[in-house]
């Protein structure tokens, strides 16, 4: 059985051509990336099976933008 790599964002950082906070950039808010740059990740991302780790996000960030509701 083959092991499962995990790609990281540095590593798809580096295959798209741009650097890390760029990326980043990308994946909180596309429409603050320049369109030539946008189309060059979102190409690389159609060919790869990169997912950004939310929860890994979430953690950086200390917030998860989630709400919960308790109903008694």
């Amino acid at each position: 059985m083959a092991e499962k790599t995990h790609r990281t964002m540095d590593d798809f950082a580096q295959a798209c051509g741009v650097s890390r906070p760029t990326l980043s950039k990308y994946f909180d808010d596309p429409a603050s990336v320049k369109p030539a740059t946008r189309a060059r990740i979102e190409a690389a991302l159609r060919s790869s099976d990169y997912q950004p780790n939310l929860f890994a996000r979430n953690l950086n960030r200390k917030r998860t933008r989630n709400i919960g509701i308790v109903v008694p």
